[in-house]
């Protein structure tokens, strides 16, 4: 009986929805307003609301665009399954996360020495101090340590590093985590999300030796170079449409565009901020050739970069995001 009551709420909520935001907020603003429904009722209306746009006949926007790095098949397919929630253990915190989930009876699956994953629905926030002993962060955004390990540091030399488009914090605290004696500057161009970030750093034991307010499509005063500048520049998102499944439908072809451009002018302002002989390391979550190969082939085309690595992380056979990153060194300026 429930289960279709959820179904009746689900449809209702459906025909009001344009996909005017993301269907995860508008369905929070429904919660807050509607205060009678339960944490079952919550998971089970929303399970039907995502359900919907993974079974519908959707066709994935602008195919003809998706980097020939991915297997179309899978990654397409990889759209009618959830994506799992994945968190990273910090640092010298594997035993007691582990204590802490097994006398929650929380079911998990150990995907590396540092890395589980969960059922998508699993609350972790009253089980873990998350941020000080568990991050929440997808297996791909995890993989781009790799990348990381490629970057020279020394415990007798400190690396000045800008996570230039921080967002919510994960990727500073994992460069906090992967990367030895480094100072962190972060920035962001939502006043909000850096309060945020700002926050789950403290959390994590992190403080940031700037926090800036930076529109990075505008040329701004660079008063010394970085050593390091992490970009995970704003995309499409669509190597994450499995968590968000709206966009299949609501996506329209001229943001691609919209956002290329917003990240040639990103780069071109980035450019200047490298020190000679240091590194830019430049990600997305897109798999849209547009916003990854060719960007890295206009900063070749610069002269200034050198290629060390790029690579796609793939995801669709890990109930994971697709990511791209790739980590360039400066050799002119």
């Amino acid at each position: 009986m429930h289960q279709q009551i959820h179904q009746q709420i689900a449809d209702t909520l459906l025909d009001n929805y344009q996909g005017q935001e993301p269907l995860a907020n508008y369905l929070k603003k429904y919660f807050s307003a509607n205060k009678k429904h339960g944490s079952r009722d919550r998971k089970s209306i929303s399970a039907f609301c995502y359900a919907h746009f993974r079974q519908a006949a959707i066709e994935f926007p602008l195919v003809q665009y998706i980097s020939k790095e991915l297997n179309l098949a899978l990654f397409l397919a990889s759209h009618t399954e959830q994506p799992l929630l994945f968190i990273r253990i910090r640092p010298w915190q594997r035993d007691k996360v582990i204590q802490k989930l097994q006398t929650a009876q929380i079911s998990f699956q150990e995907i590396g020495p540092t890395t589980l994953a969960f059922a998508n629905t699993t609350s972790l926030q009253n089980i873990l101090e998350l941020n000080k002993e568990a991050v929440i962060q997808d297996l791909n955004s995890q993989a781009l340590s790799s990348l990381l390990a490629l970057v020279p540091t020394s415990i007798d030399h400190v690396l000045n590093v800008w996570d230039a488009c921080a967002a919510s914090g994960g990727k500073s605290i994992l460069m906090f985590d992967y990367l030895d004696n480094i100072k962190i500057h972060v920035s962001d161009i939502r006043e909000s999300i850096l309060h945020n970030c700002e926050k789950r750093l403290a959390e994590a034991g992190i403080r940031p030796a700037s926090v800036q307010l930076v529109d990075l499509i505008y040329p701004f005063e660079i008063k010394k170079q970085f050593d390091f500048i992490f970009a995970d520049v704003p995309c499409s998102g669509s190597g994450t449409w499995g968590r968000t499944p709206e966009q299949l439908r609501y996506f329209k072809p001229e943001q691609l565009e919209t956002y290329t451009q917003l990240q040639e002018k990103i780069i071109e302002n980035l450019i200047p901020a490298v020190k000679l002989q240091g590194y830019l390391l430049f990600a997305t979550c897109s798999v849209y050739e547009n916003e990854n190969e060719k960007n890295i082939a206009y900063l070749l085309a610069t002269g200034k970069f050198k290629l060390i690595q790029q690579q796609y992380f793939i995801g669709y056979d890990k109930h994971a995001d697709t990511l791209f990153g790739a980590l360039l060194q400066k050799i002119a300026d």
